[in-house]
């Protein structure tokens, strides 16, 4: 599988998301590896992907402290994007115990892998710029 590699072009500059990002990319690479194993639990993927989904949650909650604590203006745009994740990721938890889990599995990293690209390259930059200004670092 295509590791997903942390470059700088995913950097927001805010250190705190930063690693937030860093960390969700390293949960997607470890969903990744124990796809890879050819003698996968189903007990290390329902492990893995809660882990993956608990942490895309954790994630999105710290973005969203900043957004009330700073009444960020364009909240309730960016948090669509947030419901949209929590919805997907809700209908995969739901599925996990009734379908093949491999081929589940991979459906919801590639999703959380593709998801999180655009939200840093698209909707998370929007917000930089208004996090800098409130010392958000």
């Amino acid at each position: 599988m295509n590791k997903f590699i942390w470059t700088d072009e995913y950097s927001l500059g805010i250190n705190v998301i930063d690693e937030q990002h860093k960390h969700f990319f390293e949960i997607v690479n470890i969903v990744y590896d124990v796809l890879d194993k050819s003698n996968a639990t189903k007990e290390e993927l329902l492990k893995i992907i809660d882990e993956l989904i608990k942490y895309g949650y954790y994630h999105l909650s710290t973005e969203e402290k900043y957004f009330n604590q700073f009444f960020y203006s364009d909240m309730a745009n960016h948090m669509k994007y947030h419901d949209m994740f929590r919805t997907q990721t809700e209908e995969y938890y739901n599925r996990l115990e009734k379908e093949d889990l491999p081929k589940l599995s991979l459906e919801v990293t590639d999703f959380a892998k593709n998801w999180l690209i655009h939200h840093i390259m698209v909707e998370d930059k929007k917000y930089v710029p208004y996090f800098k200004e409130h010392n958000i670092n």
